[in-house]
């Protein structure tokens, strides 16, 4: 994956450096010419293919580790599709700077206190110490349970906290604090880290689960 990307970043940056055109079909052909331009589009589709395999093959065993009774296929199916309508966005969009920019900030918006609990749980809570055997086990026989409740309302907490001082291009991701308290600064990355680690920690000590005693005993 990493040979491919690399490739096709220096490919396009020679490229857009000696030809104005902003249609990357048209900036190939003028630049190569004749059938070499067709040989190398099929080498700059080989690039996304191979980069994008890792990706629906994440994305399904995902799906798969959150529950969802789908065979693989049908869920390597509906993620192709799914990255296929995304993409169409991109291209139709009036801007395709404000659609990624908008996408990129709506990603930033959950990522934020997903790390915040994440890092709060593995590093404060459990000090670095996790039973691997346990995550394999059944819900019903793990001592980890089946859902974190203190991580989903740390999450959600987290959520509302970074939108609150979220300043994106539109208006239903543009937060209060932000917009009348900030001068549109955004803080979101650091607000649904910071509130969704300490109210996870926060509940952690309010409920002694029988996860954490594993995990302690597993490091010992």
């Amino acid at each position: 994956m990493f040979v491919p990307t690399v490739w096709l970043g220096i490919l396009g940056a020679t490229i857009a450096s000696t030809t104005l055109d902003t249609d990357p079909a048209k900036m190939v052909s003028a630049v190569f010419g004749g059938p070499v331009s067709i040989l190398v589009l099929l080498m700059v589709l080989h690039g996304p293919i191979a980069t994008n395999i890792l990706n629906v093959y994440s994305a399904t065993l995902a799906a798969l580790s959150a529950g969802l009774k789908f065979s693989r296929f049908w869920l390597t199916v509906i993620v192709g599709v799914a990255g296929y309508l995304v993409t169409l966005y991109f291209i139709f969009a009036p801007s395709f700077a404000k659609a990624f920019d908008n996408w990129m900030i709506s990603l930033l918006l959950w990522m934020s206190p997903w790390a915040g609990v994440v890092l709060a749980d593995y590093f404060i809570k459990r000090k670095g110490k996790i039973d691997v055997a346990e995550l394999y086990r059944s819900p019903e026989t793990s001592a980890y349970g089946d859902i974190n409740w203190a991580g989903m309302v740390a999450f959600f907490a987290g959520l509302v906290a970074g939108w609150l001082v979220e300043d994106g291009l539109v208006g239903a991701l543009q937060g209060p604090i932000s917009i009348n308290l900030l001068g549109g600064a955004d803080l979101s990355w650091l607000f649904g880290i910071g509130i969704a680690g300490l109210v996870y920690l926060g509940l952690s000590k309010l409920v002694t689960s029988p996860s954490s005693v594993v995990a302690s005993s597993a490091g010992s």
